[in-house]
């Protein structure tokens, strides 16, 4: 029988402009998942702006590279769909493999995952 990975989840709420910030979350989201773990980073209040296709491409070629190369590495981008009504950020304005997710989904991964804040 395999064993279940750990997980490991960022809850961040940095906004675009922070991007050294955003750098070390996506910098530490690479080597737990370089380390086996199944991680996630759930993208609340300003953070799901950063994601929105036309804020992503004025981000620096650093942070973009960073997070594409997070995602090739199975890390689950998640979107707070309450985050996304609040700053008026559509589904259809996300980069590519961003998921959308209800707080609901939130609790129901942190279920004896490690959680860190951003």
């Amino acid at each position: 029988m395999s064993r279940k990975k750990d997980r490991v989840i960022f809850f961040t709420t940095m906004s675009p402009s922070e991007e050294d910030r955003v750098q070390a979350v996506l910098r530490l989201a690479l080597i737990a998942s370089s380390l086996g773990y199944e991680v996630f980073i759930y993208l609340a209040l300003h953070s799901v702006v950063m994601v929105k296709k036309n804020v992503f491409e004025k981000l620096s070629n650093t942070t973009k590279n960073m997070l594409r190369d997070a995602m090739k590495s199975d890390v689950k981008v998640m979107a707070c769909k309450v985050a996304m009504e609040g700053f008026n950020v559509k589904e259809e304005e996300l980069i590519d493999g961003v998921l959308i997710a209800e707080p609901k989904d939130l609790f129901e991964i942190a279920k004896g995952s490690i959680i860190l804040s951003w």
